[in-house]
């Protein structure tokens, strides 16, 4: 689990506990400190950077994604039902699955 923040970073750490879960949790700014070959990249992403709209940590999240992932790995992520990110994920992977969707969240799958 990576975050850029520090408080998602503890949140996440803390969640792992309270739920009897163990994982590596740490700081990366997108990839920056990230290996290639996952298996799965699962993100609810971010559209802002504090009260500023920003969709490039996104953007590099899905464009990137696929170098990033094992041959067979997978991409879910949960977004606001009006981000249009259904166009990146097909551009990189060839396609993209909604999983669900109602008038606030989506969720995306793709396959790489």
């Amino acid at each position: 689990m990576c975050d850029i923040n520090a408080f998602a970073i503890e949140s996440s750490k803390q969640t792992l506990l309270a739920n009897n879960l163990k994982g590596h949790v740490f700081a990366s700014d997108v990839y920056s400190d990230v290996e290639p070959g996952l298996d799965f990249i699962i993100s609810n992403p971010p559209f802002h950077a504090g009260l500023d709209t920003s969709y490039s940590a996104t953007e590099t999240l899905l464009s990137d994604a696929p170098n990033y992932l094992t041959d067979d790995g997978q991409l879910m992520i949960v977004a606001n039902s009006f981000l249009k990110y259904p166009p990146i994920i097909e551009k990189q992977f060839g396609h993209c699955h909604t999983v669900d969707k109602n008038r606030k969240f989506a969720i995306y799958h793709a396959t790489k």
